[in-house]
């Protein structure tokens, strides 16, 4: 997402520890290949920023009630192995699917947010199908660029929450003040490299090469990035990093403009095959002229999953758009386009995240477990939830 404050938010935000080992739905690499365990120093930075955390809350007396599971659906057990045909992403049985999800926020920010119970809570009392998964590349001296087998850890920690809930899971490569991704290709095709060797027989698992490609870098103006020959060589590059891997799981690709030049890259597509493109919108600032690219992306014959969209402007704050929201989502479900909001786990106060997190209607603890309540969740997430439980129950 596009937002000037982005530095101040993640260089404010608090250290995050290591979380849990691996396990996946595919064979594992041998053991010297995966990242060290969780150290003694890192488990206590972790203890250290709870409790520091806990200490600065003041929790009102009662809240909720807390939500309980209401989606029974596994969609990877109904939809299984996807693949793209024509404009539409399409299941095991060639039948068009639209996935609906959220996204996480920038893993560097949120990494002691992600635990069996959140997850659950998304698939089984918000009805996600998906869940993106935004792995920073850098950011307040952190990220997968400087602390690579934390990352990989992390990511396959989620990814693995998600396979044991039946959704689907996009791993997504989150550049953003390296808005040039050729930056830092050489972490991007180590980082997919591996996770593709893990999850090469995964059908759970969708990749998206570049998150934002966006013209400048915020700390260099002088650099300019387009699609023929900056990020469209890069993801010829990094596409066949993971097809060495895993011939078949679905690839998403950044555009130019903050992911928003979908039209530009069809013009001159990647050659292969289960490859799509994505477009980002904020429904306060883009309207009919984004969704013009999207159609004519459509019509130049490439399929198009919108990875992040908000209801705010493109700032991420401001006033919420419900009504330019609903002529999106309705557009979205005319042409059977996929989609996943930003954000959530979230501790910055951005309105369009779905919690509330800089609240202090729950206790840490309390807003690590899940099965949150009204309380808790922001308008923008109520509204993006009752969306989504509609969609999957009717109700």
């Amino acid at each position: 997402m596009r937002k000037s404050n982005f530095f101040k938010i993640i260089t404010s935000t608090m250290a995050f520890a290591m979380l849990l080992g691996l396990a996946s739905c595919s064979n594992k690499l041998p053991d010297e290949t995966l990242p060290p365990p969780t150290t003694t120093t890192e488990s206590t930075t972790e203890t250290t920023v709870e409790s520091t955390a806990a200490s600065t809350e003041t929790t009102k007396p009662a809240h909720g009630p807390n939500s309980t599971p209401v989606v029974t659906e596994r969609p990877v057990d109904i939809h299984g192995q996807l693949s793209v045909k024509g404009t539409d992403l399409v299941d095991k049985n060639g039948e068009k699917v639209q996935l609906k999800g959220m996204s996480s926020y920038v893993l560097n920010a949120s990494a002691y947010f992600w635990n069996e119970e959140a997850v659950k809570t998304l698939a089984q009392d918000w009805g996600c199908s998906i869940l993106r998964v935004a792995v920073s590349t850098e950011g307040g001296g952190d990220g997968y660029v400087s602390n690579p087998d934390k990352y990989l850890t992390l990511t396959s920690k989620i990814i693995d929450l998600c396979v044991d809930q039946g959704i689907y899971v996009l791993i997504d490569w989150h550049i953003l003040p390296d808005g040039d991704p050729n930056e830092f290709a050489e972490q991007s095709e180590d980082f997919f490299t591996r996770i593709s060797a893990l999850y090469k027989d995964c059908p759970n698992v969708i990749y998206e090469v570049c998150n934002e490609p966006n013209g400048k870098r915020f700390d260099d103006q002088s650099k300019t990035v387009d699609w023929k020959n900056t990020v469209k060589p890069y993801a010829e590059r990094i596409i066949k990093a993971i097809r060495k891997n895993d011939p078949d799981n679905v690839i998403i690709v950044g555009t130019p403009t903050w992911s928003q030049d979908v039209d530009i890259a069809s013009k001159d597509p990647i050659k292969g095959d289960n490859l799509m493109y994505t477009l980002h919108f904020y429904a306060g600032s883009h309207g009919q002229d984004l969704r013009d690219k999207l159609l004519t992306a459509n019509k130049n014959g490439c399929a198009v999953f919108v990875t992040e969209w908000g209801t705010t402007g493109d700032s991420g704050g401001g006033p919420l758009f419900l009504e330019e929201t609903q002529v999106w989502l309705d557009f979205l479900e005319e042409h059977n386009i996929s989609w996943c909001n930003w954000s959530i786990g979230s501790p910055a106060s951005e309105n369009s995240n779905a919690l509330k997190f800089a609240s202090k209607v729950l206790t840490i603890e309390e807003k690590y477990q899940g099965h949150w309540p009204d309380e808790f969740i922001s308008d923008s997430g109520k509204f993006v939830r009752d969306y989504l439980l509609k969609g999957v129950t009717g109700n």
